[in-house]
């Protein structure tokens, strides 16, 4: 399902990870247009869903502030990025995450990455 919306994303042989190589970031509010952004997949998954995620350690707002919830280095609170790069990260956390027997009828990684996208645009705390 992510990969419908995300034909470049990556993932670790062991599916622990997602990488997206170019998310859109909303228009006016950031340094630059768009960010990888890199999140571990816990290994409940997918009874449990994932938390916090990394973006390019440069991401400011557009007036060069650091964003709220935003920390620049490359070890969140679920652990150390696990794809090589210069990476910060935001500690976030989906309010609620509901597994159901399909991947459609519940939270799913595409799910996920709608939050992280209304985490970024401001509308969503951590």
């Amino acid at each position: 399902m992510l990969r419908q919306h995300y034909p470049s994303l990556e993932h670790g042989e062991k599916l622990d990870w997602i990488y997206l190589p170019e998310f859109p970031l909303p228009l006016g509010r950031f340094n630059r247009a768009n960010s990888p952004v890199l999140f571990r997949l816990p290994s409940a998954y997918p009874q449990v869903g994932p938390d916090n995620f990394f973006v390019d350690v440069g991401l400011r707002l557009k007036d060069g502030s650091t964003p709220p919830a935003f920390n620049a280095n490359a070890v969140s609170s679920t652990g150390p990025a696990p794809k090589a790069g210069d990476w910060g990260w935001f500690s976030w956390h989906p309010q609620a995450w509901r597994p159901a027997a399909t991947p459609e009828g519940g939270d799913n990684l595409l799910v996920f990455v709608r939050g992280i996208s209304l985490c970024l645009r401001g509308e969503e705390s951590a």
